[in-house]
């Protein structure tokens, strides 16, 4: 996979907003607005649109996908009262998650993670909130259908979704999120039992390669969730302009589900380490099995390839050369040679 390169925000001015990623697709915008009684979706909008459907009493949810449009962006960032550092960050898809407190607005930016089964890696998409007066713009790297089960739940008025306004709207697309990290950690989870289950019956060279992956895989979940982790905790304990009492305090439940998933990965990393020193040990007592079988080997062989050396020598006069039954004399001496050194280091238990 290519890396992002950040030199394409090299010599702009500060608030440009260049995507930095490399899986954007082409901007579409969608419309949520709803209350107790009645749902509206609008797809495929543009930004006029969407600044005219927005209802005073109602609850307004406008989904942007990619990053193709950066003016169209803009514009609705003008509208909105969003700050140009902020557009560049939503569009700057690199840095850490973290929550930016303006008083009468809230901006969160955030990193999605999913498993591609096919290159056995962790993915990492950004999503970024702005949650405004009367409004939630959610802005998307790609279309993929992140939060089309709160979608579902809201269209079918299920849940306290429909009678809560935006800030429990931002609240249960966070923990949407939180809960994909909660399936990469059982996910993980299962790659440990497999990986140690082999361990156990057939360690091979190739086992090296899967932890160093697994234990990559755990620390971009960690960097991933401790810095999202101390945004929200600071977000649930701090009172806000956006934010009410009431979702606050599922905030802090949130909050709790982090601390329990860094836990678990800072346990799956020491349980990994120990896998792995445990194979290096393996590998080693394989080693000194197989020299120690060898040096056996060896000293059994040695005096056999002394006499064999000696009578390999062209001298005239050895009397044994000449002797009818030398040969088969010379063969049973050096075979019992054999089995004598067999019978002695298995009497010492040393094989």
């Amino acid at each position: 996979m290519k890396k992002i390169r950040l030199s394409r925000k090299a010599g702009l001015p500060p608030g440009s907003p260049v995507y930095t990623g490399l899986k954007t697709g082409e901007t579409v915008i969608s419309m949520l607005v709803y209350d107790d009684d009645n749902f509206q979706a609008y797809e495929n909008i543009s930004v006029e649109q969407a600044i005219t459907l927005q209802g005073e009493a109602t609850t307004n949810w406008i989904i942007v996908k990619g990053f193709s449009e950066p003016q169209n962006l803009q514009k609705l960032g003008d509208h909105f009262g969003i700050h140009p550092l902020i557009i560049e960050d939503i569009f700057n898809v690199d840095h850490m998650p973290k929550v930016e407190d303006l008083d009468k607005s809230l901006f969160i930016t955030l990193k999605n993670l999913t498993w591609n089964e096919t290159n056995q890696v962790i993915e990492s998409e950004q999503v970024s909130l702005f949650l405004g007066t009367n409004v939630l713009i959610s802005f998307e790297e790609t279309d993929n259908n992140m939060f089309a089960q709160i979608i579902k739940r809201l269209e079918a008025g299920k849940g306290r979704g429909r009678v809560r306004q935006e800030d429990y709207l931002c609240y249960l697309l966070i923990d949407q999120i939180v809960d994909n990290y909660y399936i990469l950690l059982d996910h993980t989870e299962d790659q440990m039992e497999d990986l140690e289950k082999l361990l156990i019956d057939n360690p091979t060279n190739e086992l090296s390669h899967s932890f160093l992956r697994l234990k990559k895989n755990l620390m971009l979940l960690r960097k991933t969730i401790n810095p999202l982790k101390e945004e929200i905790r600071f977000l649930a304990r701090e009172e806000s302009g956006v934010i009410s009492e009431y979702t606050r305090q599922y905030l802090s439940d949130i909050n709790d589900h982090l601390s329990f998933i860094i836990q678990s990965i800072d346990s799956f990393r020491e349980m990994i380490s120990s896998m792995m020193d445990l194979l290096m040990a393996n590998n080693a007592n394989r080693m000194n099995s197989i020299m120690k079988t060898l040096t056996l080997v060896s000293t059994i062989v040695i005096p056999m390839t002394l006499v064999t050396g000696i009578y390999g020598m062209n001298f005239d006069f050895m009397p044994e050369l000449h002797w009818k039954y030398g040969y088969p004399v010379f063969l049973s001496a050096t075979a019992a040679m054999g089995i004598i050194m067999y019978v002695y280091m298995k009497r010492k238990n040393w094989f």
